[in-house]
């Protein structure tokens, strides 16, 4: 009977916590509206601050060997016509960079209209 009654317990107790984490969820939700809510208001009334941009702080910028921000248009002038990214990675300042950031370079390129994509992991100058 003692451990019914303490299992009996123990679910009460994991129902409340249940509870509990939902009813938090939802205060916080509306805390959230709420503050959404003034922020209209704010700029309604011609109060409007200006707010701090969400998401991830910004950390120090990586920087190149000589400690200055890496020149990505001086280290697109070096490359040849056709490369690859073990061509951009021997490049003395990129050579630091990891090889998932050399890509994403690549993509602005790509997006900028700078280079075309000639096969798997081969570009061409436009």
């Amino acid at each position: 009977m003692a451990l019914d009654l303490r299992d009996s317990v123990r679910k009460q107790i994991d129902l409340l916590k249940k509870e509990l984490a939902s009813a938090t969820e939802r205060v916080n939700s509306l805390n959230d509206e709420i503050k959404r809510h003034e922020v209209i208001y704010d700029m309604l009334a011609g109060d409007a601050k200006p707010t701090a941009r969400r998401g991830r702080p910004r950390g120090p910028q990586k920087r190149g060997p000589s400690g200055s921000m890496i020149d990505w248009n001086a280290i697109f002038a070096t490359l040849p016509n056709d490369f690859t990214l073990d061509t951009i990675g021997a490049n003395e300042t990129a050579r630091e960079k990891p090889r998932a950031y050399l890509r994403q370079v690549v993509v602005r390129w790509s997006k900028e209209g700078r280079i075309s994509r000639t096969g798997r992991g081969q570009y061409r100058k436009a």
